[in-house]
């Protein structure tokens, strides 16, 4: 067992450091990245991915949380605490934000999804005798949707954020996988500067640049976005020879 938990605390760690933040220099520079980082080749997707996500799990939980971890083209990560009646500052979910601390990549996620949504083992049904302590909140972010996991360390679980309802799984099992996720990526922590106020939170779905374009068409080949720009238009059905004259108050024949 402590083979499995140091292999996966290595991995973690091995991926968490290429994803590091040490390059940048504050929580502007966290956001960027290659132009080439949120697409998902086939050649990218682990195995893993394709697995079936536990039962139980799937039964709690919306399909749409769940496409939207699944299918996640970019996952961030913040890491938050409880908030007190008086604090003011940025919060999450509910929980105060006390920085920023990267992005995961594929392989990172693939490891989450596989540790904690497609082994039954991972959790357990045993209600857990503990107050949830939040260390790190990752948003699953697909299109303009999103999917919040709070995980929590030392009474371990995670938490699943979707729509306005929380799904907490009691992760005990998977305690040594939590904590490996939290050590890492808290290290990773810088402080969080708002993106809203930095004119970074730009949801509007349309390609602006000639860059974003030849992505858009790469991604979607030579069919139309807006397929009713294409459309022939409607024929005018034509008027019988035999039609009767026209006037309101014409009865039909």
């Amino acid at each position: 067992m402590k083979k499995i938990c140091f292999y996966a605390f290595c991995s973690l760690f091995l991926f968490g450091a290429q994803n590091s933040l040490a390059q940048t220099t504050d929580g502007v520079d966290s956001f960027k990245q290659d132009k080439d980082s949120w697409r998902r080749k086939e050649e990218q997707v682990s195995q893993d991915t394709k697995k079936e996500i536990v039962q139980k799990i799937k039964d709690t939980v919306s399909v749409h949380a769940l496409n939207n971890i699944t299918d996640a083209e970019q996952i961030f990560c913040y890491t938050v605490e409880k908030a007190s009646k008086e604090y003011s500052g940025y919060t999450l979910d509910g929980m105060a934000i006390t920085g920023f601390c990267g992005m995961l990549g594929q392989n990172d996620k693939d490891i989450f999804i596989g540790e904690f949504l497609q082994k039954d083992e991972s959790t357990s049904n045993v209600v857990a005798k503990c107050m949830i302590e939040p260390k790190i909140m990752l948003r699953f972010v697909k299109g303009v949707d999103y999917t919040d996991v709070l995980l929590s360390s030392p009474c371990h679980s995670f938490s699943i954020f979707y729509g306005g309802k929380v799904k907490p799984f009691n992760a005990e099992p998977s305690a040594n996988i939590i904590n490996a996720f939290v050590t890492v990526y808290d290290k990773q922590k810088v402080d969080f500067v708002s993106p809203a106020l930095l004119n970074q939170v730009m949801p509007i779905g349309v390609a602006q640049t000639q860059e974003q374009k030849a992505i858009l068409k790469e991604k979607q080949g030579n069919a139309p976005v807006r397929k009713w720009d294409t459309q022939a238009p409607a024929q005018q059905p034509t008027q019988e020879k035999s039609a009767v004259k026209k006037g309101w108050n014409r009865l039909k024949r």
